[in-house]
């Protein structure tokens, strides 16, 4: 719980810190929220590694095979990334860059999950033989 608190702090004290930034030494600015956003994406992996380990434990119980869990990982990956620079180009006023990153995730994790998709037609195929 104490966790949360420190990402908004972190959080809201590097905006304020962007925008003074912004006001005075624009040039600078970009390179401010880019540190931060990496402070706060490397505490939140570190959280995280907590939920990974937990459903690591759900898929050895569950039997269902670890490499999806780990295409599911990626995919996840994938977005958060994606997420990142497209927020980052819509923050330098480059909406139209943001628009194409985010589409070119979507993209990357539909590559990613293309594996999955046969499995599923696998299952599928399995239930209309019975």
């Amino acid at each position: 719980m104490n966790e949360i608190f420190t990402v908004a702090g972190i959080a809201v004290v590097s905006a304020g810190f962007v925008i003074l930034l912004k006001q005075y030494k624009p040039e600078y600015a970009f390179g401010a929220a880019l540190a931060a956003g990496i402070i706060l994406l490397f505490n939140a992996i570190i959280l995280a590694k907590d939920i990974f380990d937990y459903m690591s434990g759900i898929i050895e119980y569950s039997g269902i095979a670890k490499e999806n869990f780990g295409i599911l990982v990626r995919c996840f990956a994938i977005c958060v990334v994606a997420k990142i620079a497209s927020d980052l180009c819509n923050d330098c006023g480059q909406g139209s860059i943001a628009s194409k990153v985010s589409f070119a995730g979507k993209i990357f994790v539909f590559i990613t999950a293309l594996p999955l998709f046969s499995e599923i037609m696998e299952v599928i195929e399995s239930l209309i033989n019975l």
